[in-house]
């Protein structure tokens, strides 16, 4: 048995094999790529390696289930394993509950390849109790107890070891990954809270946004704070479990990035020039977009007017499943993409409509054209949206750091995860689930229904007043939504500004 990948997502891969007395063939079926059809001559050395004699013999490997596509060099070890069991007189004891998971080298070593960490995550949420990997460093992986992962130099060893033998010491007790976190940490050096003068009202909305996972937009002048603001947003979002953390190793493995074993949540900021591809994923040989690499972070997509509108309501399916299918004509993938968006914007195309400090000097329908590139479904998925102005230096307020802030949105987070199970945050919870758990009582229900009614709000806003209040609630460390927090609520959805301006006609 091995693991097959599509996406993030992997599936179960039976190698079988037949050998039998024919003309001299190796074939491979099952919808192997090309990677997958070269691995006949790296298993034909192999074999010829351990003396086992395939002359003048017909090798016919299967991968089942043979309506998939397979890709990868990570089967080789299991075809080599397959091909033996119908060779050798005496089979190998394996049974399906082993996974093999391995590429080699015409030597017969084990070697990893592109997508082995991804695999090995599969391996386990598919229910293997034993997973036999090349000699790599799995200190990571030590917090699986349910599951034993065997790293092997060779296929010599491999089979020593199947057969019974004892693994030599360097190879049973890898490294503590406890105490190698300090040395593999990440570095960043990103914006604190207290270093950022004003902006009150910006702050605490960012701080609602980190504990509940909401989306914000920042709208305002060039200079005023938008892009400071977003830089410090990532340090005070709660630090990663160790199961994150190797889920995010995975997801930048898998999409050639570089990425430590950080605690940290990442932090991407593309340029609005990128193509949808590149923040989506996608690609002629598929790998995962800014939004991938964005998973449990923040995606930061400054300058949003200049991104395409193509390209920005891509994101909206996204925003609401957390996740991204792309299809193509020969497979279908899918990356978790749950990132909180954080997204900044000039209020026009020179910057100052609204300013107190330089006159615009765009028409209003070049600032109407400016705003409509950002379409009206993608805003509504915006649960927060802040008109900023510029701040002089002289405004020296006593701020709180980023330290302090991260434990209130850290300890709002547990409050949530109690309540839904799982790592549901407030911002996307099933509003189905969100409604039973959330403690809104009968009345507070009517009063949001009568609010959003009287103010002509969407079914979408009355969902966003109560993840927003039950997230402001949890700040405040209640398990019911008090009165205040419901008012909060509307005043944050009463103050955001109209982005979407009617032009009037000429002559009136």
């Amino acid at each position: 048995m091995s693991v097959g990948l599509q996406g993030m997502k992997g599936h179960k891969v039976a190698v079988e094999a037949n050998v039998r007395v024919d003309r001299e063939q190796f074939v491979i079926i099952g919808l192997p790529d090309v990677s997958i059809k070269e691995s006949k001559e790296r298993v034909l050395s192999c074999l010829h390696g351990m003396n086992l004699e395939v002359d003048m013999k017909k090798i016919t490997v299967q991968l089942s289930p043979s309506d998939i596509r397979k890709s990868g060099t990570g089967f080789d070890c299991a075809i080599v394993l397959a091909v033996m069991q119908e060779v050798l007189e005496k089979r190998l004891p394996i049974d399906d509950t082993t996974c093999v998971i391995a590429a080699l080298s015409l030597n017969g070593e084990l070697v990893p390849f592109h997508g082995l960490i991804p695999a090995i995550q599969q391996a386990i949420e598919l229910g293997f109790k034993r997973i036999l990997i090349p000699s790599i460093d799995i200190s990571f992986l030590q917090h699986v107890e349910s599951v034993e992962i065997v790293p092997l130099p060779d296929i010599h060893t491999l089979i020593s070891y199947l057969k019974g033998a004892t693994l030599p010491a360097y190879l049973t007790n890898p490294r503590s990954f406890i105490q190698d976190v300090p040395s593999l940490i990440e570095k960043q050096a990103n914006t604190d809270f207290s270093s950022i003068r004003g902006h009150p009202e910006a702050k605490r909305a960012m701080e609602i946004c980190a504990a509940g996972g909401h989306h914000l937009l920042l709208m305002g002048p060039p200079g005023c704070g938008k892009s400071m603001l977003s830089d410090a947003f990532h340090t005070i979002l709660p630090d990663l479990s160790l199961d994150e953390m190797v889920e995010l190793y995975g997801i930048y493995h898998l999409a050639r990035e570089s990425r430590g074993m950080s605690t940290r949540p990442p932090y991407r900021h593309p340029h609005h020039s990128a193509s949808s591809v590149s923040l989506i994923g996608g690609g002629t040989f598929p790998k995962p977009g800014e939004i991938s690499l964005a998973h449990r972070g923040v995606l930061f997509l400054d300058e949003l007017g200049e991104f395409s509108r193509k390209t920005l309501d891509m994101l909206r399916q996204p925003m609401e499943s957390g996740e991204v299918t792309i299809n193509r004509v020969r497979q279908s993938v899918t990356y978790p993409s749950n990132f909180i968006l954080i997204a900044a914007t000039n209020p026009c195309p020179c910057g100052y409509a609204g300013s107190h400090e330089r006159y615009c000097t765009c028409s209003q329908k070049q600032v109407a054209n400016y705003r409509l590139k950002v379409s009206g479904p993608l805003l509504d998925r915006m649960d927060f949206v802040l008109s900023l102005h510029s701040v002089g230096l002289q405004k020296d307020d006593a701020a709180e750091s980023s330290a302090v802030v991260r434990g209130r949105t850290a300890r709002a987070r547990e409050m949530q995860r109690e309540r839904f199970g799982k790592e549901w945050l407030n911002g996307f919870v099933p509003f189905q689930l969100l409604d039973e758990r959330c403690g809104l009582t009968k009345g507070q229900k009517r009063f949001i229904q009568q609010i959003c009614f009287e103010r002509k709000w969407s079914n979408r806003s009355q969902a966003k007043l109560m993840r927003i209040a039950r997230t402001i609630a949890d700040l405040e460390g209640s398990e019911n939504i008090s009165e205040s927090a419901l008012q909060e609520s509307i005043k944050w959805k009463s103050a955001a500004p109209e982005l979407h301006i009617p032009l009037i006609p000429v002559g009136d």
